[in-house]
């Protein structure tokens, strides 16, 4: 019987419909490993439950690579083809446009339920421009079905790396300038923030 045991064939939108059965409180553990059996095979969950043990054992162990962290490398192509559509990522997070900033900003809040919309965001279709001559939800929906983990968390990673470095520099810069300032409670105030958003950095894991 045929069921996704990588990865690289998981797509990212399932993938997060198992982390979502894996927080669930209502269910005990079996429950749970049903019905994430269901999702990888697309059985029924009545069909899982009514497969002989034997069978249902084997599907069990090709879905314990779940239990393990996707560990590949952080490398990106110049064009992704997901279902047709021709995508290219953003290579240098300084040249995003000003709303590509603001939904990036507003989907990074809740960064681990919003993989999909920040993938969105920096994957802009072939000879567009962002969310300009198509639907963004419409490829949104593409990138659930059709893109896999390994290259979702790939780019996720990528983006997420330019993100904090983009910042990073930002409050170099803005650190520099604070010293400058005569007035020395608006300097107290200005390094004040600029302290939280460093600390921001570190919870985020950037020094």
């Amino acid at each position: 019987m045929k069921i996704i045991d990588n990865y690289r064939d998981l797509p990212i939108g399932m993938y997060l419909e198992i982390c979502d059965i894996d927080r669930r409180t209502d269910i005990d553990d079996l429950h749970k490993q049903v019905s994430i059996i269901s999702l990888l095979t697309g059985m029924a969950e009545e069909d899982v439950y009514n497969l002989p043990i034997g069978e249902y054992k084997v599907l069990a162990a090709k879905s314990q690579f779940l239990t393990k962290e996707y560990d590949g490398e952080v490398l990106t192509a110049k064009t992704y083809i997901v279902d047709g559509w021709t995508l290219i990522p953003v290579e240098d997070f300084r040249k995003i446009t000003t709303a590509q900033y603001i939904d990036f900003q507003t989907f990074v809040k809740d960064a681990e339920k919003n993989i999909v919309e920040i993938l969105s965001v920096m994957l802009v279709p072939k000879g567009k421009k962002y969310n300009q001559g198509y639907d963004i939800i419409e490829l949104q929906n593409v990138l659930r079905r059709c893109l896999s983990v390994a290259d979702a968390l790939s780019l996720y990673a990528f983006f997420f790396v330019q993100y904090t470095q983009s910042i990073k520099d930002s409050l170099i810069y803005s650190k520099e300038a604070a010293m400058k300032l005569r007035d020395p409670e608006k300097r107290k105030r200005v390094l004040k923030e600029i302290q939280k958003q460093e600390q921001h950095l570190k919870k985020l894991g950037v020094g």
